[in-house]
Parts: C-alpha cells; sequence; structure tokens
C-alpha cells in the first residue's frame, strides 16, 4: 500500500512538469538508476556487474548515457568483463554463446511505466485530479497510445481522447506563437508556454528520449 501511494504522490507532482508527465518521472528514475550502476561500477559490486554482463550489457542509449556520468575507470571494469565474456565465445568459434539479453535499465523502467500507467488511470477517476490534469501537457501520444490498453472504461476513455486532442491544440497554437513572435519587438511578448512549445511539440510526438 506504501509503494501504491509513493507511486500516486510521484505522478502527481509529476502534473507541474513540462511535458508528459510519466516522460518526466521515467526521465528521473532512468537517472537515479543509471547512477546506482555508477555506483556499482567498482570491484566492490561484483553481484550487480555480473547482473550486467550477463545480459551483455546495457542497450546502446543506455550504454552511451551510463558513458556520460560514470567514470573511466569504472567503463573500463565493466567493458573488459564484457570483451573477456565476448573473447571466449569468439576462440570458441560460437559467438552466439554471448547471449545478448535485454538491457536491465530497460527492462526496469517498462515495469516501472506499467505501474505508472495504471497507478494513473486510478488517480484520473478523482474528478480533482482530473481537472489538475486537463491543465497540463497531458499524456506524450506513445504513452496516450498505450495507456489505452489497461482502459475498460468508457467515460475515462473518452476523457482521455478529448483532453488529449484540446492538448495537442494548445501546443500547436503556442508553437505556432512561438514562432511568430520569434523577431523584436513582438519576441518579448511570447508568453512561458510559447517558449516551451518546441519542447513540448517533440515530447509530445515522440515521447522522452531513448524510449
Amino acid at each position: 500500500m506504501e509503494e501504491t501511494t509513493d507511486i500516486r504522490t510521484k505522478i502527481i507532482k509529476a502534473f507541474s512538469s513540462d511535458g508528459c508527465p510519466l516522460c518526466a518521472i521515467l526521465r528521473r528514475d532512468e537517472f537515479e538508476s543509471l547512477c546506482q550502476w555508477v555506483g556499482s561500477s567498482t570491484a566492490e559490486s561484483a553481484m550487480q556487474i555480473k547482473k550486467l554482463t550477463d545480459a551483455g550489457g546495457f542497450c546502446n542509449y543506455h550504454f552511451w548515457r551510463f558513458r556520460e556520468i560514470a567514470s573511466p575507470y569504472g567503463i573500463a571494469n565493466i567493458g573488459s568483463q564484457l570483451i573477456d565474456k565476448l573473447l571466449i565465445a569468439l576462440r570458441a568459434h560460437k559467438p552466439g554463446h554471448f547471449q545478448f539479453t535485454e538491457c536491465p535499465l530497460c527492462l526496469g523502467l517498462r515495469k516501472k511505466e506499467s505501474a505508472y500507467l495504471r497507478e494513473l488511470l486510478v488517480i484520473l477517476k478523482n474528478s480533482k485530479h482530473k481537472s489538475l490534469y486537463e491543465k497540463t501537457c497531458g499524456l506524450c501520444i506513445p504513452h496516450y497510445m498505450k495507456i489505452k490498453d489497461y482502459i475498460d472504461d468508457s467515460l475515462l476513455m473518452n476523457f482521455m481522447y478529448e483532453t488529449q486532442v484540446a492538448q495537442l491544440e494548445k501546443v500547436k497554437v503556442d508553437a505556432i506563437g512561438f514562432v511568430n513572435k520569434r523577431q523584436p519587438p513582438m519576441r518579448w511578448e511570447q508568453t512561458e508556454d510559447e517558449k516551451k512549445s518546441w519542447f513540448r511539440a517533440i515530447e509530445k510526438l515522440v515521447g522522452r528520449s531513448g524510449s
């Protein structure tokens, strides 16, 4: 019950983000998880490293994100172990024995994403939270498409549809206003929503980077 309450609080707080609330939460989760892996990139954390090497490492995206915050020594430590595993397979002429399973970070984020989608629907059964959600940028299109698989309430589905259309219209209008006011003196009349529209438009269309 405590975990559910924590998830609910995270989602409601994320309503105040500048874009899709679920993308905002998952970006933070992703960074915190990467920081945990960075802390595990020493010889003291053999079990965590083994978990990563057994999976064949991160996906391409998360390897490069890992590189941005990890120390060169930690990366070298993990890289050497992954290369050793690959060399053993190659020398045995069995490269297929070096199995890349799913990126452990992607897997963890997908499980959290599912829990967030389910909990958001519970939150939106409350009229107060519905009103708050209507004022947000709403879900990105990828999350909107995913959440439809969890909805069994036609009224809630209609609410999600109508708010999605309204939120898309607002981002479009803000983006047009941002472009039209790009030259002085109109530039000083750009609203805060217009200034953020370039980011919101991209996230609204494709969701967070690397998802």
